[in-house]
């Protein structure tokens, strides 16, 4: 296993989780699943068993409700989730989507403890003229006092790139489906 591998947090956003990404994530040392459907309840129990038999995070996205009905760790507020948040249990960590330092304050607003700056690398999404790059990752997240991970155009090549960043780790879809 390389050496990044063990201290990055990895992140991967699904609906699903099968065979093949329950291996390549548990190849991190701090595993961490972003259900991002609402609408198939087993889905989410069986990703959830999995989580806690091999002690990896389980967060939803933007449904702190669901949250709290399921016993969950925790939920991801995307860039455009925009309402105010009243959570009155420290037992849901939030985690925040920005792209610049405006979006920054307002999710340190709704409590979001830690940050995906979005778009690194260039993806299908996100051509090479929108991306923010490893130097402008580094200045746009450098005086942020909260935990950073680097979201957008993630692969092994890449993976090793974030190194050279104050990203604790990343989070991804095509990653783990490769």
């Amino acid at each position: 296993m390389n050496s990044y591998k063990k201290k990055f947090n990895a992140f991967y956003f699904g609906n699903k989780i099968d065979k093949d990404i329950k291996k390549k994530l548990l190849k991190f040392k701090y595993p961490n699943i972003i259900y991002i459907n609402h609408k198939n309840i087993l889905d989410l129990l069986e990703i959830k068993k999995f989580c806690k038999n091999y002690k990896v995070k389980l967060y939803v996205s933007n449904n702190i409700n669901l949250a709290k009905k399921f016993n969950i760790n925790g939920v991801h507020l995307g860039a455009d989730y925009k309402k105010k948040i009243y959570i009155n249990s420290k037992k849901i960590d939030l985690i925040g989507t920005v792209h610049n330092q405006k979006d920054f304050y307002f999710k340190r607003q709704q409590g979001c403890t830690a940050i995906f700056l979005s778009p690194i690398f260039e993806t299908k999404k996100y051509s090479k003229n929108s991306i923010l790059n490893i130097q402008k990752f580094n200045l746009n997240s450098k005086n942020w006092q909260t935990h950073v991970y680097a979201l957008a155009g993630i692969n092994e090549n890449n993976l090793k790139k974030l190194s050279i960043t104050k990203a604790e780790g990343f989070g991804g879809i095509g990653f783990f489906n490769l």
